[in-house]
């Protein structure tokens, strides 16, 4: 049977409905806040230490059978911005990393870094980075940086995923690229295929919860759920203009 425009228009529609807005668009986590916290230059904002450092802009999470690409825009580093992810060196502090993408759904945990590291050591072996991995547990700024002085960053925020007892989730290498946007402000490309269901469902729904430190110091976190952007709402609206116009074409027919 030969569908009809209407009808092809409306199955592309109910399609987007149906397998939920990440699978057929974008989901985006902005960080609400700007500027600089007391001491830090300026007397507003969220961000410990220079924006030009540890600011994130938001990021997106974009799904098609099993395949994910998400996209991190933030500033990292200075003189340009470190595209090589290689840490920066903070006064006395260890070397501080990127955080790794962390998920909870439910009672489900996963990690995605974005640098290979392990618990206690970093580049070491552990978790690789741009794969999913399920987790038990996250790590705080203070575990990996093993310091908790409260005054100078925020040791209490989780920023990497547990490595002992974590499992691979994925069912092919996963990959990390960082491109420089313009002056500090880089974009970090993850890219990873999984069959982890409970992973993908996780973003069908309100139930996924997202958080990222830009540094293992925390000195700037973004939290929350993702949301559709406004194309993947656009496209549910059209579905349900669509849906509207074929309950009128079909009383008007009959």
């Amino acid at each position: 049977m030969r569908m009809t425009s209407a009808a092809a228009f409306l199955a592309a529609a109910l399609l987007t409905i149906s397998t939920g807005p990440v699978q057929a668009g974008v989901l985006t986590l902005s960080d609400v806040y700007g500027g600089q916290n007391p001491g830090s230059a300026k007397n507003n904002g969220d961000v410990i230490g220079l924006l030009k450092q540890f600011d994130i802009d938001n990021i997106s999470f974009s799904m098609l059978s099993g395949a994910v690409r998400i996209n991190v825009r933030m500033n990292y580093g200075q003189n340009g911005g470190d595209t090589t992810l290689s840490g920066i060196s903070v006064g006395s502090f260890p070397t501080v990393y990127p955080g790794d993408i962390l998920v909870t759904s439910g009672g489900s945990r996963w990690a995605i870094p974005l640098v290979t590291h392990n618990d206690s050591t970093v580049g070491v072996a552990g978790l690789a980075a741009g794969n999913l991995y399920s987790v038990s547990g996250f790590l705080t700024s203070g575990t990996v940086l093993h310091n908790t002085n409260a005054g100078t960053y925020r040791p209490a925020e989780f920023v990497w995923g547990e490595s002992a007892g974590a499992v691979k989730k994925n069912t092919g290498a996963g990959s990390v690229a960082a491109t420089l946007l313009g002056g500090s402000e880089i974009n970090v490309a993850i890219n990873f295929t999984t069959a982890d269901t409970n992973f993908l469902d996780a973003f069908s729904g309100p139930g996924s919860y997202v958080q990222f430190a830009a540094a293992t110091c925390a000195n700037d976190v973004v939290a929350g759920n993702p949301v559709p952007e406004p194309m993947s709402l656009s496209l549910i609206g059209a579905g349900l203009v669509g849906l509207g116009l074929l309950k009128r074409k079909r009383a008007k027919n009959g």
